[in-house]
Formats: structure tokens, C-alpha cells, sequence
């Protein structure tokens, strides 16, 4: 099976920034607005395709690396402000 380990890394990014930072504390969290800040940051970010676990443990330490970490965050959050700002519900 080929999995995009990027979407993994996304979503723990997203459920973190959304569980600690009290800025986003309003920002709706249905599925389709959670659906849709993942699909706006994974499109700026490259995706990093797996199909082995021993490509899962190397992805975990490559998502470690802080030029790698600052990337995945700052697309995370350009995501949560522009679905915010754009809901396709009311």
C-alpha cells in the first residue's frame, strides 16, 4: 500500500496548533473545514509517499528536522486563516 506520510504529519501538526494555540480557539472544527484546511496545506506542501514501515520510521525522523518542521507549520497555519476566512458552509 502507498500511503502520503505528509498527511500524517499535516494532521498531527493541525490537531496540535488547533489544541494549544487559544488565536485559534473560534476557528470552526466540522470535518469538511478540517478536511479543507488539510487539503490547502498539503497542496503547498511535497508530498512524501511510503509503502513500507521501514519508510514510516524514516519519514518520522525526517519530519523532525527543523527547516522540515517550520515549512509543514507555517503551511498549517496559512491553511487555518484562509478556510476562516473562506468556509464553504455557513
Amino acid at each position: 500500500m502507498v500511503n502520503n506520510y505528509m498527511e500524517e504529519i499535516v494532521r498531527n501538526y493541525l490537531d496540535d496548533i488547533l489544541r494549544t494555540d487559544p488565536s485559534y480557539s473560534n476557528i470552526c472544527r466540522c470535518d469538511h473545514c478540517i478536511d479543507d484546511i488539510m487539503a490547502k496545506a498539503l497542496n503547498n506542501l511535497n508530498p512524501y509517499y511510503i509503502t513500507t514501515k521501514k519508510g514510516e520510521v524514516f519519514a518520522e525522523y525526517s519530519s523532525l528536522e527543523t527547516q522540515h518542521h517550520a515549512e509543514v507549520i507555517s503551511e498549517v497555519v496559512k491553511a487555518i486563516e484562509f478556510v476562516s476566512k473562506h468556509k464553504n458552509h455557513d
